[in-house]
């Protein structure tokens, strides 16, 4: 079987570098059961279910892995079964390929049953579509709205002009409505794996796989035209280009994105993102600043090439690499020095970080001195002279001092 994700191999040696930031850990919670793991998503009760390319659901749970429900695909490339996303604790939609990548299958599976029902088959080759496409650049993730919409892109079968074409469905984005109403939502993409939809707003946020330098961000009303072949990250937009809001100076490689939910203590909005080259995961503050700052690397080669990324009700973050599945452990709030504990060296880690405060949490690596977001003791997201008491009251400093 050939290398999933070939777009990025001629780009590994341009990858981003960058150190793992204090207080960030892994943390492997096991092997996937066989096969290469696509997609990680993690339902109402902490269940994590996960696929393979090979057409596999599997939950898993106290290191073992239980097969679901399966559908028939072939995973060659960039095919087979690509990506799952949650609509309840007992049903999920997947996005996979056909055999000779006739097809793009958006479907509903009961992960009860196994049952599967078709959703929407979007035909790659609309002038002869038992030719099928080439299998790279199917795209990935599908993902949910609260209303049952789903939204899915679906990259260009490595054709480049088709993704300008409207007729076409490779290079797309597209809403299927909780009715089958299909919508074209974008043209114009190389090769996105993964989608947030933004309901309050109506929009899709969208990681693009760039040729070689050129991967980007892009945040894309209803008939956005990204400009694929024609133009791309870093280049001069074409007249009706919607250009991105973020190009990488180096190859990442995106594969899986998630919009945080606010439960995490340190990270409680913005966006993380899953690399394959980079083999990081990136945090996007706010997807809304301008311009937009460079995306946080949390990790960075702590792990093999990370695949995907998903966040659980409670706030825990679970990624996936071809072959494992992690848990990302966050700084604890008054671990001033990252190390994993809290104790009176996190008074001395704050004094030093309080040569550069006032700054906010994110900034705390930056500077003088290399801190860790657990700085920040009482969680306002500043870093300042207000922490000082509560770390103490967290590290338990005073009362050990007094006992002495």
């Amino acid at each position: 079987m050939k290398v999933l994700f070939p777009i990025m191999s001629l780009a590994v040696a341009l990858s981003l570098h960058a150190a793992t930031l204090p207080g960030f850990r892994v943390e492997k919670l096991g092997a996937g059961a066989g096969g290469f793991i696509s997609s990680v998503a993690v339902d109402s009760q902490g269940r994590i279910d996960y696929t393979t390319t090979a057409g596999d659901i599997f939950r898993f749970a106290g290191g073992a892995s239980t097969l679901l429900a399966h559908v028939t695909t072939d995973a060659n490339g960039n095919s087979g079964l690509l990506g799952l996303a949650l609509l309840d604790d007992d049903d999920a939609v997947v996005h996979y390929t056909t055999f000779g990548q006739t097809y793009d299958v958006i479907s509903r599976i009961d992960l009860v049953t196994g049952q599967e029902s078709v959703i929407h088959p979007f035909v790659c080759d609309i002038d002869f579509p038992v030719r099928g496409s080439y299998a790279e650049h199917h795209g990935g993730n599908p993902t949910v709205g609260a209303d049952g919409s789903i939204v899915v892109g679906i990259g260009d079968y490595g054709g480049g002009l088709i993704a300008s074409l409207p007729q076409w469905n490779g290079g797309k984005i597209f809403r299927i409505a909780p009715d089958g109403t299909v919508t074209q939502w974008a043209r114009g993409l190389r090769n996105p794996f993964d989608v947030i939809w933004d309901p309050s707003r109506q929009r899709v946020i969208v990681a693009d796989n760039g040729p070689g330098i050129g991967d980007d961000l892009n945040v894309l009303a209803e008939g956005a035209n990204c400009g694929w072949p024609f133009t791309f990250a870093g280049q001069p937009p074409a007249e009706g280009v919607t250009p991105p809001v973020y190009f990488f100076q180096k190859t990442v490689a995106p594969t899986g994105t998630v919009a945080l939910n606010g439960a995490n203590p340190q990270l409680r909005s913005g966006i993380l993102m899953a690399t394959f080259v980079a083999k990081a995961i990136l945090f996007v503050p706010d997807i809304d600043a301008r311009p937009l700052p460079d995306p946080i690397a949390l990790i960075d080669h702590e792990t093999g090439s990370i695949i995907d990324v998903a966040q659980s009700k409670d706030g825990d973050i679970v990624f996936v690499t071809g072959d494992s599945l992690y848990r990302l452990i966050v700084p604890m709030r008054g671990d001033c020095n990252g190390d994993g504990h809290l104790n009176s060296a996190d008074l001395d880690a704050f004094e030093r970080e309080l040569a550069d405060a006032p700054e906010p949490t994110t900034n705390a690596q930056n500077g003088t001195f290399n801190g860790s977001w657990g700085c920040d003791a009482n969680g306002d997201g500043l870093i300042d002279e207000t922490d000082r008491a509560e770390l103490v009251r967290l590290t338990g400093a005073r009362r050990r001092a007094v006992g002495r």
